[in-house]
């Protein structure tokens, strides 16, 4: 079976899991036939403009790849991925490819859906810098601790 998981950089197996299938600066092709052997590539479409996950799916199925597993990955590119037949899984990111295909092995990686939340909290937050008001924070809206309603850095958790 040949698997594809995006990575932050080239390293195999011990390569870290990036957090974006189609925007991963490398992509780690495994074969788990017998015994696990992988190799990584550069992305080209890691800087690419919108709509670039259907080209990194299309990429994959060329390359023969079966199962996709990855943090995060966009409807668009979830439809290319599901028209070639490839399945699709999701990991927490940050892991090692390693321990992402055992956790796949092991049937412990939920599918792939559309429906599924983003991967970084979205929405109301408790703000953590100074500012004027109420501000966005990493995540959303986050509550100030000034006077008036500027916009100002937060640093928010989403929920």
């Amino acid at each position: 079976m040949r698997i594809a998981i995006p990575t932050e950089d080239p390293n195999g197996l011990e390569a870290i899991v990036s957090i974006n299938f189609a925007r991963s600066p490398f992509l780690t092709i495994v074969d788990i036939n017998g015994g696990i052997t992988a190799s990584s590539q550069p992305n080209p479409y890691a800087q690419g403009g919108g709509g670039v996950g259907p080209m990194v799916a299309q990429q994959v199925a060329g390359m023969g790849v079966q199962v996709v597993i990855a943090p995060s990955i966009g409807p668009n590119a979830l439809g290319a991925l599901a028209s070639a037949g490839i399945s699709a899984y999701t990991c927490p990111p940050g892991i090692r490819v390693r321990e992402a295909i055992e956790m796949f092995k092991a049937g412990n990686l939920p599918p792939a859906s559309s429906s599924q939340p983003p991967a970084l909290g979205m929405g109301p937050g408790m703000g953590g810098e100074m500012g004027m008001g109420r501000g966005m924070g990493r995540g959303g809206w986050g509550r100030g601790k000034g006077r008036g309603w500027g916009r100002r850095r937060g640093g928010g958790m989403g929920w």
